[in-house]
């Protein structure tokens, strides 16, 4: 064999084992992080269905929605009452059930440590998820009720040095008596499989995504370009039906209040281009998917319909100020595409949507 050849084989050598060793660094990584977070038991999330909150939450998007009708008015300031209680609107469960944890249980970032794969990975996005509704709707009439939560998987992408710990968490919520035990509450709305509903009215999953801190190259090549225009994944161009919603910095304010969320980048301006590497600040990943919920019931209520599932991915970051539209078209059957465009047409969330009659039983 002659020189150049050795070295030739020698480096390939060299990089087969450096990209063995980097497979093999992150198998145990991934193996290490999926067994700590899996087994981790997070405490159940009680809550009374009082209908406040969702009134506040009605108040607070009352003027983005789309109207039903020429004759719609402006919705009613006054509380309702829990002698006629209505159920809960699909997704208002978002606002119930927040993280009660204590101050010294957040990170710097204004995040909890309840789902947090640890050190080095502090920086948190909404990547996407799923929810459907299996059970009897619950009602705002003020009964105790519980979300249960677990990580169900936990994966790692990404070359070593870079990687993007995806931590999947699921969520049971259903209606409890008040003298139930825990361990009584969890077997009853609680299953091993997730294909199985148990007693739980609402299901949700949810991906969050943990990555590293940004270098202060990174950040710096981040901030170069605010004022440029980025990556357009172009969004379907045959919907439907359209709506454009503008949310600005109160609704953000309102909506973090409301799901007790400190997180920093829908918060703090300077902390999110400074530390996060974006222009503005984020809308919320619930609050996007709260949105999306909110025009689409308007529109299918109009059709006879109501939302029975939806899964979705976040594919681009939504920002205050920064008009968004939510677009659907009817794909078959009972099935429907649904998306959000960014204020340059550009696809920021995809979304599957299910929906059954309203008298569906």
């Amino acid at each position: 064999m002659g020189p150049h050849l050795l070295r030739h084989a020698c480096s390939s050598r060299a990089v087969t084992q450096c990209l063995r060793y980097s497979s093999r660094t992150q198998s145990t990584l991934a193996e290490r992080l999926h067994d700590d977070l899996t087994t981790r038991r997070i405490p159940l999330f009680y809550d009374y269905l009082q209908p406040q909150p969702s009134h506040l939450l009605n108040l607070s998007l009352s003027d983005l929605l789309p109207k039903i009708g020429k004759t719609e008015t402006t919705i009613d300031p006054t509380l309702p009452s829990i002698s006629e209680p209505s159920p809960i609107p699909v997704g208002h469960h978002l606002i119930y059930f927040p993280p009660q944890v204590t101050l010294s249980q957040l990170l710097p970032d204004g995040t909890d440590i309840l789902h947090t794969p640890g050190d080095p990975f502090h920086r948190r996005l909404w990547a996407g998820g799923n929810l459907r509704f299996p059970g009897p709707p619950l009602l705002l009439n003020g009964q105790r009720a519980v979300c249960i939560e677990s990580i169900r998987n936990v994966s790692v992408k990404g070359r070593e040095g870079d990687e993007k710990v995806i931590v999947r968490i699921e969520r049971r919520v259903g209606a409890v008596p008040e003298s139930e035990d825990e361990e009584t509450t969890r077997d009853r709305i609680w299953t091993g499989d997730e294909a199985l509903a148990g007693e739980a009215s609402v299901i949700e999953n949810r991906d969050l995504i943990f990555m590293r801190a940004k270098s202060k190259l990174e950040l710096e090549a981040d901030q170069a370009l605010f004022e440029k225009p980025g990556r357009i994944v172009k969004a379907p161009s045959d919907a439907t039906f359209r709506h454009s919603i503008l949310p600005n910095k109160s609704l953000l304010f309102r909506f973090s209040a409301l799901t007790f969320n400190a997180h920093s980048i829908h918060l703090d301006r300077s902390y999110t281009q400074e530390e996060e590497g974006y222009r503005n600040l984020l809308v919320h990943g619930p609050l996007t998917l709260t949105l999306l919920l909110s025009v689409l019931e308007r529109h299918f209520k109009g059709l006879g319909l109501e939302v029975n599932s939806i899964e979705y991915k976040n594919l681009a970051p939504l920002y205050v100020d920064e008009v968004l539209t939510i677009c659907a078209k009817l794909k078959s059957g009972e099935v429907w595409d649904v998306w959000i465009e960014g204020p340059d047409g550009s696809l920021a969330v995809r979304a599957t949507v299910r929906s059954k009659d309203i008298n569906f039983t």
